[in-house]
């Protein structure tokens, strides 16, 4: 429920939501006007609270003064109705970072509240609105990173983690294990707490959740074996307990109806990461009914999602086959199938090079700095999991790996792509010599 929401008067008519149970109570203690603070902070409005928060005309959204805390209002306005919800955003210099701050600093907060305005429109807005967020990317560039992959840091050094209102590309050749890297990411995401939705066309939801509880575990999974049942169930448990959710669709699907599912996702469930594997799948119903060509229906699609991740500002994780090519050969943005709209809406694009015997993370785009790079990745059958630094010996339930120095990302500046390429396989063979392979 809504913390102090007992407090408010059954006559009242406005009423101030705000992120933190110390805001609510700041605003009261200097206001005397009612405020409640909200079951999970700036993440997210559950759908169960809407019906509390219908009969006030007004509403004040005082979330927290920085990225997440602003996005949240915005995306809490559309639900509960652009028309009665007004933002909260101190001008002042310096600015209190939420509404405790704001009386600590003895702040006037009623005239804070008389200031408070309505949500831009989404296609006009002025420097005043943006203001306070443009100094505060200047001055807290950290804060404005996305959430990071904390199994892979090599990766999230170099994308600087994924951002809500993006869209990454993933390819890489068939069976090189894109799927099984996406799994591994959502579960990062979810241990974090991110709301995530999974959309699986090409393998079986209880297939790809069968491979990630391994991930999850950390270990292979007991297969047909009636006495790990119970130790099986409490795994299931604390896996049923991550903010996961599947997308019911398999193989060729059609856009309109998925992007329903995803629309429906992110307001019920305040989803911010979605994942979409994989695009030929998943168009595949729609070309055998229709006059467009495949690519003309790729385009389309990747229209959609461009446009959905902007106006409903989650990420959205797409899977792209790349085109055929000779076995070995070494991937760029020109491999991935279909036209170039992909590439060119795409805010990251990262390729799983792979020869054989080594594989290593290939961030060719970034929208967010610009920085490009590559991160060396090394597969455990145990796990089922990608690591950045090499584990030699033979995996079992009970062994402990030797684990190799630590190995750093290579960051390559666009003006010196060809000299690092030519430095990649002397940066491996330095790191693994040449016998090593991965699988």
């Amino acid at each position: 429920g809504l913390f102090g929401y007992h407090t408010i008067p059954d006559d009242a008519k406005e009423i101030i939501v705000t992120e933190g149970e110390y805001d609510a109570m700041a605003v009261y203690e200097a206001t005397r006007k009612p405020a409640v603070s909200l079951p999970n902070g700036c993440r997210s409005l559950p759908v169960e609270v809407l019906p509390m928060l219908e009969r006030f005309e007004k509403i004040y959204l005082w979330m927290d003064n920085d990225s997440p805390g602003q996005e949240g209002a915005e995306k809490f306005a559309e639900k509960l109705g652009i028309k009665r919800c007004v933002l909260v955003k101190p001008s002042c210099n310096p600015a209190p970072k939420d509404a405790n701050e704001a009386m600590v600093m003895k702040l006037d907060l009623n005239a804070m509240l008389a200031a408070a305005k309505i949500k831009e429109h989404e296609y006009v807005v002025g420097f005043s609105g943006l203001r306070s967020q443009v100094l505060n990317e200047i001055l807290n560039p950290d804060k404005y990173k996305g959430v990071p992959v904390t199994s892979l840091p090599g990766l999230t050094s170099v994308v600087k983690g994924f951002r809500r209102g993006e869209l990454s590309l993933i390819t890489g050749p068939t069976g090189c294990g894109k799927t099984t890297l996406l799994g591994q990411m959502s579960l990062d995401f979810a241990e974090q707490g991110i709301n995530t939705l999974w959309g699986s066309f090409e393998i079986k939801n209880t297939r790809l959740i069968h491979k990630m509880m391994q991930q999850f575990g950390r270990k292979p999974l007991s297969i047909g074996n009636p006495d790990s049942e119970k130790v099986l169930n409490e795994l299931a448990d604390t896996f049923e307990s991550l903010p996961l959710y599947f997308l019911n669709f398999h193989g060729g699907s059609d856009i309109d109806e998925v992007i329903g599912a995803m629309d429906y996702a992110t307001y019920v469930h305040d989803v911010e990461h979605i994942i979409l594997d994989n695009m030929q799948f998943m168009i595949s119903r729609k070309l055998s009914k229709s006059s467009y060509d495949k690519f003309e229906m790729q385009d389309i699609a990747i229209e959609k999602f461009r446009e959905f991740a902007t106006k409903k500002n989650v990420h959205i994780t797409l899977v792209a086959h790349p085109r055929k090519e000779l076995e070995g050969t070494k991937l760029s943005i020109s491999s991935i199938y279909g036209g170039a709209k992909a590439t060119q809406e795409a805010d990251n694009i990262i390729i799983i090079q792979s020869d054989g015997k080594r594989k290593y993370l290939d961030v060719k785009k970034n929208r967010f700095d610009g920085t490009l790079g590559y991160s060396p990745i090394f597969f455990e059958n145990a796990s089922g999991r990608y690591h950045e630094t090499p584990l030699f010996g033979t995996p079992s339930n009970n062994a402990t790996h030797t684990k190799a120095k630590p190995l750093k990302p290579v960051i390559t500046a666009s003006s010196n792509k060809i000299k690092a390429d030519n430095n990649i396989d002397n940066h491996w063979k330095l790191i693994l010599g040449d016998t090593h392979t991965d699988k």
